[in-house]
């Protein structure tokens, strides 16, 4: 009466198992993907300035000139006006004394300090 039993629900278990249709062929790989952005960034005046590590003086700071008007910390082809993926919205923007914006501006992360942001291609090389 065991075997039986055994022989039964062995049965019901593989008989579900091969009638599972998820749409996929069986050769097909399912992959789970999530998006993560290569860099954490800024944008400001259509250009994307790439964040780094290095402190900006207060003395360096020169007037404010932006802040970041959208955050998001998902991936997306949709990055107009002045984005963020790291700082949210009201994060100021700033230039440097003695950089050209178009090299470089600073971003104050807190009371007191500002981080540097170069600009993309510069930072590619």
């Amino acid at each position: 009466m065991q075997r039986i039993l055994l022989v039964i629900v062995l049965g019901v278990v593989i008989l579900t198992g091969c009638s599972l249709d998820d749409g996929k062929s069986e050769n097909e790989i399912q992959t789970v993907s999530s998006a993560s952005w290569v860099t954490e960034f800024v944008k400001w005046e259509n250009e994307s300035y790439v964040v780094t590590e290095e402190e900006v003086n207060e003395e360096e700071i020169g007037a404010e000139i932006g802040e970041v008007t959208f955050y998001s910390h998902q991936e997306s082809s949709d990055t107009s006006g002045n984005f963020s993926n790291k700082y949210q919205e009201g994060t100021k923007y700033y230039e440097i004394t003695d950089i050209n914006e178009k090299e470089a501006i600073a971003i104050k992360v807190k009371e007191g300090k500002f981080l540097k942001v170069v600009i993309f291609e510069l930072w590619q090389e």
